[in-house]
């Protein structure tokens, strides 16, 4: 039997014996949209979470998978979401009754091939850009700063950074640029976004940008996002949409929600790059 030193021995030893970070548990009221048996996991558009965050639609990890039985869009739910340090899932979803499921605006629809119109923005430091100035492929995705949850913008901006990386490494794709347009631009002003990039750990690569809601909102329909704010403490709805556009303004590929992989968008940028 090989013996271990007795450094690792005693770095191993620590390691096992750290607790883990405390479980903080809130009451969660909404109304369930969807429900992911494959992936255990379920669409509540909430309320107000009280001391934690504001009520939007979101996708909860449910780690037993048992309490997905019988529940169904439509259901009005009183649930308990479990933070735990980077974890978060539901432990308990009740139902309390069902009421008619929410009618989205219908998006205007763009798919690949397609040109996308213009629009003006402002990056993280304080300068004017276009979609009509990018002059590479790009990659053009929608978050905000506020979002709380590691399943929703933080994902996306976890994506963002390895592809940062990926795409530094391939020569084919130098003249790449990656945009994320916040959808909560009340909020995210130049300054915020600029130390949320740092926080975020994102290079030059990536450009964050707001601007006029109304030109944040018309942009987006374009490709299905559907944003709807709520109150000034951040409330807002919304789903993900990430879009590739090649050096003419032309839609490659339209990727939605947060389960997208940096192969797939890197596959996605090598198609746009041809194509210039």
């Amino acid at each position: 039997m090989r013996l271990l030193r007795p450094g690792l021995l005693a770095a191993l030893l620590l390691a096992a014996c750290r607790p883990a970070p405390p479980a903080r548990e809130y009451r969660v009221v909404g109304q369930i949209l969807g429900v992911d048996r494959a992936a255990s996991r379920v669409t509540i558009r909430h309320h107000d979470i009280e001391h934690f965050m504001p009520g939007m639609t979101m996708p909860f990890p449910v780690k037993d998978a048992r309490l997905l039985d019988g529940r169904a869009p439509g259901n009005l739910v009183d649930a308990t979401l479990v933070v735990q340090g980077a974890d978060v899932w539901i432990s308990r979803l009740d139902v309390t009754g069902t009421a008619p499921l929410p009618v989205e605006s219908p998006a205007i629809g763009l798919a690949p091939g397609d040109e996308v119109s213009d629009a003006q923005f402002v990056d993280q430091n304080g300068t004017p850009i276009s979609i009509a100035g990018l002059h590479g492929p790009s990659l053009v995705t929608f978050v905000y700063s506020r979002c709380p949850l590691p399943e929703f913008c933080p994902t996306i901006e976890t994506r963002l950074s390895a592809l940062q990386r990926a795409v530094r490494h391939e020569a084919g794709l130098a003249e790449v640029r990656l945009l994320a347009i916040t959808i909560d631009p009340a909020h995210d002003t130049p300054s915020v976004l600029k130390a949320h990039a740092a926080a975020r750990g994102m290079d030059p690569l990536v450009t964050y940008a707001t601007g006029d809601v109304r030109a944040i909102d018309a942009f987006g329909r374009q490709f299905g996002l559907a944003v709807t704010r709520r109150d000034a403490a951040g409330g807002v709805d919304h789903n993900l949409r990430t879009v590739i556009l090649d050096a003419r303004h032309h839609i490659v590929a339209i990727l939605t929600g947060a389960d997208w992989s940096v192969d797939e968008a890197l596959a996605a940028l090598r198609k746009a790059a041809a194509a210039s």
